[in-house]
C-alpha cells in the first residue's frame, strides 16, 4: 500500500518538478535577453561618448534587442515588458523623442537597469 502511494506521488511530483525547472529556465532566458539589450545599449552610448557617430544599423539592432526583451519577459513582469517595448519603439527613431517624452515613458536606461536588478533578486 505504501509502495503504491509513493509511486503515485513520484508520478505526480516528477512533472511538477520539471515544470518548475522549465519555468526557471524561461525566467533566466528572459533576464539574459534583457541583460543583452542593456549591455548593447550602454556600449552604444559609450561609443557615442567616445566620438563615434550615430549608427542607424546599430540602432536598428537595439530596436530588435529591446523587442525581444519585451517578448521574453511578458509572462513574468508586464510593466517591464511594456517598458522594453517602448524602448524598442524609441530605437526605431530615437531623434523624434525629446527629454520630456523619454522621462514620461520611463524608458531611461537607468530605470530599466533598476527594474532588471530587482527581478534578479526576486527570481
Amino acid at each position: 500500500m505504501i509502495k503504491e502511494v509513493l509511486e503515485g506521488l513520484s508520478r505526480i511530483l516528477g512533472p511538477i518538478a520539471t515544470m518548475t525547472k522549465e519555468r526557471q529556465e524561461l525566467k533566466d532566458g528572459a533576464l539574459r535577453v534583457i541583460s543583452n539589450a542593456l549591455n548593447e545599449t550602454y556600449l552604444y552610448y559609450r561609443d557615442i561618448e567616445n566620438g563615434s557617430n550615430n549608427n542607424s544599423d546599430r540602432e536598428a539592432m537595439l530596436a530588435k534587442y529591446w523587442s525581444a526583451a519585451a517578448i521574453s519577459i511578458r509572462h513574468f513582469d508586464e510593466d517591464l515588458s511594456n517598458t522594453c517595448d517602448h524602448k524598442s519603439e524609441y530605437w526605431i527613431n530615437p531623434r523624434r523623442y525629446n527629454d520630456r517624452e523619454i522621462n514620461d515613458s520611463r524608458i531611461q536606461l537607468d530605470n530599466v537597469r533598476e527594474a532588471y536588478r530587482k527581478l534578479l533578486k526576486r527570481f
